[in-house]
Order: C-alpha cells, then sequence, then structure tokens
C-alpha cells in the first residue's frame, strides 16, 4: 500500500546515465533506479554530502545540464535528492524533451 504522495510534480524513471561535478570531482552514475521530475532527481547513490552544490548533465536528445543542491539521503544511504536551482531557458526545453521522452518510451512513475 502506498501512502499519500506531496510531491508538487511527478517522477519518472530515468535510465540514462547522470554525470555529476562536486568541486573538482566528476561522478557517473548509470543505475536504473534513478527518476527524474521538473525540479530534481533521486540518484541511487548514498555517499554524496548533503548541502553539496552539484553540476547535473543527462545525455539525452540534447544534453541537460543544471546547477543544483543535494536535499535530503535517503535512510541506510539508498540515495540522495537533489533539487534543481538554476536551469537556463535551453536547458529547461531540453529537460521537457527528455521528460516527454522517457514518458513515450512508456518508463514507469517513480
Amino acid at each position: 500500500m502506498e501512502g499519500v504522495n506531496t510531491r508538487s510534480y511527478p517522477r519518472t524513471v530515468l535510465d540514462k546515465p547522470i554525470e555529476l561535478r562536486i568541486g573538482n570531482d566528476t561522478i557517473r552514475n548509470e543505475n536504473p533506479a534513478n527518476n527524474l521530475s521538473p525540479t530534481g532527481l533521486f540518484i541511487s547513490r548514498g555517499d554524496l554530502p548533503v548541502g553539496a552544490a552539484v553540476r547535473v548533465r543527462i545525455q539525452g536528445r540534447r544534453v541537460f545540464e543544471a546547477h543544483g543542491e543535494i536535499r535530503n539521503r535517503e535512510p541506510h544511504g539508498h540515495g540522495v535528492g537533489i533539487c534543481f536551482t538554476s536551469i537556463s531557458a535551453r536547458n529547461r526545453a531540453a529537460l521537457d524533451d527528455l521528460i516527454e521522452d522517457l514518458t513515450l518510451r512508456g518508463l514507469p512513475a517513480a
């Protein structure tokens, strides 16, 4: 049984690699348990520091890039939630295209 969903936007499973820049480090994650929404993403990697500023990059028909912040960590280190803090108009269009592509391919809501 599912609990109440208090999210403002639905999430969809993200099956594309994610690249994060945190300081001088680049982290690549290809875990299929990731998910995406218009305002952020969940990445199945629990070793990232809450509060850290990140640069997100996701390859789609067009590359999506945004600045974000790691806002929370799931219990037992299952992953972290990243909120997008700055997205250009061009990258907003790329994100919309990416979400549309994931939805049209029938990937489930997360």
